[in-house]
């Protein structure tokens, strides 16, 4: 069977979530994107921020002749490839590095390659790109087999989804990834809440811990993928101030058990860090950075 690009449009954000979701079915793991990292990309800030357009102009989508998927191509700093195999085809592999070389500026290019893709690892280092030996990305994974204890802190609450303001959640945001007085933290504080829109947003797993005065301190979302029975954590953040607390474990742990409640058997997130391996998530999916050089 044969395949064919074409340029991705607003139209394929269901199919292509789909596809990403298809592509767990036949690896028992995630290729590059889950279906929570591609609809956070749009949703989360390029929609409302009016960035869209430029972003899906570096999505590129492979077509079987029955009009199914067979790749997509998608950028996130770095370019992933989305494949539903560990053996593509060498053509469609051509095809897709020449997509990337396009899209990129001379010597700019980046890919990252799950380090059990050795044909693509070797289709890389055939075209010139080199492993950067200092950067990195990963998935990290738990197994919903128990519930989880949680504990919330006395002066502290939970709530969910519209339960807390828009721009509450931009300061958590903010104060959790450090960016205080930036033009991004500006841009934030307007942006705020477009996650809401994404086809996978659902309240009761928009969980955020808040302070007496109001403030979140700390927050996560989950996102649902049915087929596969996972889960996947995206965003997750704890306000600097307020780490070593267990509040990131406290809101952590309550949205695995809400997911455990869903039917999901196991939770993504990442990339690893040593909190998450304290309440632990373990090492999934390892990806190295190549360049071209």
């Amino acid at each position: 069977m044969g395949t064919q690009y074409r340029a991705y449009t607003h139209d394929d954000l269901m199919k292509v979530n789909r596809f990403l979701s298809h592509v767990h079915s036949r690896l028992n793991r995630p290729n590059s994107w889950t279906i929570a990292r591609f609809q956070f990309e749009i949703f989360f800030y390029q929609l409302r921020a009016g960035l869209l357009p430029g972003w899906e102009q570096n999505i590129g989508l492979w077509e079987h002749d029955n009009g199914e998927l067979a790749a997509v191509v998608c950028r996130d700093g770095d370019f992933y490839f989305q494949l539903d195999t560990d053996q593509p085809e060498e053509e469609l592999l051509r095809e897709m590095f020449e997509f990337i070389e396009k899209k990129s500026a001379p010597g700019a290019v980046k890919l990252a390659v799950p380090k059990v893709m050795t044909k693509l690892e070797k289709a890389a280092q055939s075209r010139g790109y080199v492993l950067l030996p200092n950067e990195s990305d990963n998935f990290v994974s738990i197994r919903l087999e128990k519930e989880m204890k949680v504990v919330i802190p006395e002066g502290f609450s939970l709530q969910c989804g519209e339960e807390v303001s828009d721009q509450a959640k931009a300061l958590g945001h903010i104060m959790a990834f450090n960016y205080p007085g930036t033009a991004y933290a500006e841009k934030m504080l307007k942006l705020y809440g477009g996650i809401r829109q994404a086809p996978g947003y659902c309240p009761e797993l928009d969980l955020s811990l808040v302070n007496g005065q109001g403030e979140v301190v700390a927050f996560c979302n989950a996102f649902v993928d049915e087929v596969n029975r996972i889960g996947i954590l995206e965003p997750v953040g704890t306000h600097a101030d307020y780490r070593l607390r267990g509040l990131g474990q406290a809101v952590i742990y309550e949205a695995l058990n809400r997911l455990r409640s869903l039917g999901m058997v196991k939770v993504y997130t990442g990339p690893m860090q040593p909190f998450y391996q304290h309440i632990g998530f373990e090492m999934d999916v390892e990806f190295g950075v190549w360049e071209k050089a």
